[in-house]
């Protein structure tokens, strides 16, 4: 589409003019566009017009300070008075995203949209029209793989992904827009199920033979460890791990058991997709502040999105926390690698006695319409509780509709991946307390050492 071109060569322009501004020139900039941002969400998004106009804020001289914390709960009460476009709402996309699972469709035949729980357990939606994509990635993210990927030398690279992939998640649907249009050219794209049984897996990465395997650092691992047991013979050039907290151990790990492989950790989320990505040695990581403001709290970051035009998402609450070490004057934003994004993954026996595992992100992803939260509990080998919380504004034959949907989608993940001896229960719940100790939401607990 013309939008998004336009959008990424506008992008990839500022980008570079970006690079010779001294730190005050650059922030000056950035909150001009900001304050382009807000003027748009004032015209068009009733949720903001309001916040304004109830503040008295000024958009000519406003900062992201003038604004209140926006947490998911907010967008998703709020959601058809944030979006920008009447064609988006809550109700159409739940229906979207209850009908398609295909991470290469589009809403309206336009809108990309991805869902997550993350690990709060509470889904919410993001809606992204052509030219935020086209904001979004124009130049950026490239230049942490590229002296890997000039070794190659010519021909087009192999590209595999490994994670979830059979609906509109952040990671899949990333990827696929990697394999669409005229980056087919230069790029072939595998796509491996992570909830998929690891023989199979196995046996298609031997095939494929990817030149750049990316994915969940969890699940990186284990192909790790079955390379080095001889089961997985692959050789990548490159490694991109994502997702989950990717530490300099894994790092060297990752490098070590692919042959020297160059390995990177890239951050992102379904919210503002690219955050940033480690630097050499691992110990650091670059943000992408050039299209997000952060703002660095203790147990917390707030977050504003400057490319997302259709769902304004300003001082966005996320519960990573990030430690800044560079100083205020420094052209990049540097933090220390990143802390506390990594969830238990369940292990159960099958029918044949054998183990697998079913990915956290896996478990993240499941989409339900009337479902607003859930939590994934093991309380055995073969067990496990899945309560949920469900819409207050659904009748009785919502509520078993969506209790029902929630054991289908259950019932599949286990079959896929040959555990369908497993056994649950789907009890709703007024509300899923944090953990006692830590005061934190934990996406999946295990109940068997409470």
């Amino acid at each position: 589409m013309f939008d998004q071109f336009f959008a990424i060569a506008g992008k990839v322009m500022e980008r570079r003019r970006n690079a010779r501004l001294a730190r005050p020139e650059f922030e000056a900039a950035r909150l001009e566009r900001f304050r382009a941002l807000v003027r748009h969400a004032n015209t068009h998004s009733p949720y903001y017009a309001e916040i304004i106009a109830e503040r008295g804020i000024d958009i000519a001289t406003c900062t992201p300070a003038d604004f209140p914390e926006l947490t998911k709960s907010i967008l998703m009460a709020n959601f058809d008075r944030i979006v920008t476009d009447p064609r988006v709402t809550k109700h159409a996309i739940a229906d979207f995203l209850t009908r398609s699972h295909d991470p290469n469709e589009r809403y309206l035949g336009r809108f990309v949209v991805m869902h997550t729980s993350g690990t709060s357990g509470e889904v919410g939606y993001f809606v992204y029209a052509p030219a935020d994509l086209g904001r979004a990635f124009g130049g950026n993210g490239r230049r942490r793989l590229r002296p890997a990927l000039k070794r190659r030398g010519r021909g087009r690279f192999r590209l595999a992904f490994y994670g979830a992939t059979d609906g509109h998640y952040a990671g899949v649907t990333s990827m696929s827009m990697a394999g669409r249009g005229l980056l087919r050219l230069v790029l072939k794209l595998g796509i491996f199920e992570i909830n998929a049984p690891m023989a199979g897996t196995l046996a298609g990465l031997n095939s494929f033979q990817p030149d750049v395997l990316g994915g969940y650092t969890t699940a990186l691992k284990m192909l790790g460890e079955k390379q080095i047991a001889g089961e997985l013979d692959i050789h990548p050039i490159a490694i991109a791990a994502t997702g989950e907290t990717v530490t300099q151990a894994d790092m060297a790990f990752l490098s070590q058991a692919f042959g020297g492989a160059t390995v990177t950790s890239a951050y992102g989320c379904t919210e503002h997709l690219g955050l940033g990505s480690s630097n050499p040695g691992g110990e650091t990581m670059t943000l992408n502040d050039n299209d997000l403001i952060f703002e660095f709290r203790e147990d917390h970051s707030l977050i504003t999105n400057l490319f997302n035009y259709t769902m304004p998402l300003i001082r966005y609450r996320m519960s990573d926390i990030l430690r800044p070490v560079s100083g205020p004057n420094d052209r990049e934003l540097v933090i220390e690698n990143l802390v506390g994004r990594t969830e238990r993954t369940p292990v159960f026996v099958g029918r044949d006695g054998v183990s697998d595992f079913i990915s956290p992100h896996t478990i993240n992803e499941i989409f339900v319409a009337g479902v607003t939260r859930f939590q994934f509990q093991i309380t055995g080998e073969t067990s496990f509780r899945f309560p949920v919380c469900l819409d207050p504004a659904l009748d009785a034959a919502g509520r078993a509709k969506a209790v029902e949907g929630v054991k289908a989608r259950l019932s599949e993940i286990l079959a896929q991946k040959g555990l369908d001896n497993v056994a649950f229960e789907v009890p709703v719940v007024d509300d899923i307390p944090v953990n006692a100790k830590t005061r934190k939401f934990q996406l999946i607990v295990d109940l068997r050492k409470a």
